[in-house]
């Protein structure tokens, strides 16, 4: 049988062609004037897409996604500060290894895979912190599908601890769900792998006046992430170390494609919408969706013995998806909906995942297949 490769994984997702395309045709040196217009044009694209207003700052980093966390982290805090780490995943934990590798103090808020946070749990450990110079948070944990209610935990911090700067994980958040800067971030997160549906290899970090104003105070040690020095060469329409030249074509690409559907609003509905429409189908297998919280990025599904399906798929049909993580590895399916995804990709996951229950022995309640047409059918309406 032809396997023809299709991804669905919430990162890498699916490529954009005219990323793929721009990025094939990226000879330019990037130290001339054909690159400068080139990085010019795509951070002003970037901005669109973080929806910045005037004083916010966004930088383009060469590096996955974690090279934005540390970066953040590392602009933001001294030797000695203490840090709040709100987690209930592997992305969320990332955050604790990467202020414990700096020796910063870290005040844990632990929640169990697939669950969230309250305002008044955040309260409660507020009560006896001490001062804090970081508040780290995933605004979706890509790792169980949960999303984090950042805005109303922002306001909660606000109440005891207003100087706190506040970092969040956006990485599979910013184009998917309604999160922007004025909800009260000081430094936002997000990789070219994700929503913008680019190869991975850029991370994007969007800064506040408040965490800019703070970059000349003495921090921890810093010298490809020293943001002071990045933001001083993109004024100057450059970067300060060789930048991945392929994919600053490529997200130039993709913000010029993002501004003729609409821009990022056409995105995040879109995400919701492939998320309704899969949830549909899930109801009507009666399999358990693992988040307590879902958000749009994707939806995780417990299934016990994942592992195999998932190898079947790949190797079989070509269809990746995504497994879980660490002892949640054989015990859930992940499906993307952000990005380059649309109906088609989202009702072909359905039916495949439907043979492959079948094959292995996985027993559903009902086909879902139709239940997601009836979400998906007004919009081929005329």
């Amino acid at each position: 049988m032809l396997a023809k490769p299709r991804l669905l994984t919430p990162g890498p997702t699916p490529l954009l062609p005219e990323g793929l395309s721009a990025q094939s045709m990226a000879t330019i040196h990037h130290r001339t004037p054909a690159f400068k217009a080139l990085f010019r044009k795509s951070r002003e694209g970037l901005r669109r897409f973080f929806r910045l207003v005037e004083g916010e700052e966004v930088v383009i980093l060469s590096g996955s996604g974690t090279a934005g966390l540390e970066s953040s982290l590392v602009n933001a805090c001294a030797p000695g500060d203490a840090v709040l780490v709100l987690h209930a995943g592997k992305f969320g934990e990332r955050w604790v290894k990467i202020a414990k590798a700096y020796g910063l103090t870290v005040i844990e808020l632990q929640a169990a895979y697939g669950e969230t946070f309250t305002a008044e749990q955040l309260r409660d450990v507020l009560k006896t912190a001490p001062k804090l110079k970081a508040f780290c948070v995933q605004e979706h944990e890509s790792s169980t599908g949960v999303r984090h209610p950042v805005k109303e935990l922002i306001a909660t911090l606000n109440e005891v601890q207003p100087e706190c700067l506040v970092l969040v994980d956006g990485i599979t958040g910013v184009g998917v769900h309604d999160v922007r800067m004025a909800d009260g971030i000081d430094a936002l997160v997000c990789g070219s792998q994700k929503a913008l549906a680019l190869q991975p290899g850029l991370a994007f970090v969007a800064l506040s006046p408040r965490f800019q104003a703070q970059l000349n105070a003495p921090h921890l040690p810093r010298f490809y992430f020293d943001l002071r020095t990045e933001l001083k060469a993109h004024a100057d329409s450059g970067t300060a170390w060789t930048p991945a030249i392929g994919l600053v074509a490529a997200l130039d690409a993709a913000c010029t494609w993002l501004d003729g559907i609409g821009g990022v609003e056409t995105l995040i509905a879109n995400a919701e919408l492939q998320a309704k429409a899969f949830r549909a189908a899930l109801a009507c297998w009666e399999l358990p969706l693992f988040s307590k919280a879902p958000g749009n990025a994707l939806t995780a599904v417990t299934v016990d013995g994942s592992s195999a399906i998932l190898k079947a798929l790949r190797d079989k049909a070509g269809l990746s998806l995504a497994n879980g993580q660490g002892e949640l590895e054989d015990h859930m399916i992940r499906v993307a909906h952000l990005g380059y995804v649309d109906s088609l990709d989202t009702l072909m996951v359905v039916s495949t995942l439907e043979m492959a229950f079948k094959a292995h022995g996985v027993k559903i309640a009902a086909s879902g297949c139709e239940a997601a047409q009836a979400v998906l059918a007004p919009y081929l309406k005329a």
